[in-house]
């Protein structure tokens, strides 16, 4: 099983979000945003059960995961990699 955090939960978010639930292998490990109504959203469209955090440093080292599939503003995109890598 492949343990995903999903960082941000708008467009490209809940549509990764969406496919890692329903791949055979994948297993979401949580799902990080800075607004937690999209977050929320997000988790209740899921159907709860995922863990989900406001910070994104936080949610790396609470939920320990495989993989980071990292939607959120471009600007982010290499910070969120090399903290995710490190």
């Amino acid at each position: 099983m492949i343990r995903v955090l999903v960082a941000g939960c708008g467009n490209m978010g809940t549509s990764h979000a969406h496919a890692y639930r329903s791949i055979k292998g994948f297993e979401l490990a949580g799902l990080v945003s800075r607004s937690p109504e999209s977050r929320e959203r997000l988790a209740a469209e899921l159907g709860g059960g995922v863990p989900r955090y406001s910070s994104y440093a936080e949610a790396l080292a609470a939920s320990e995961p495989d993989a980071v599939s990292i939607c959120t503003y471009p600007d982010t995109h290499a910070e969120y990699a090399i903290q995710a890598l490190e």
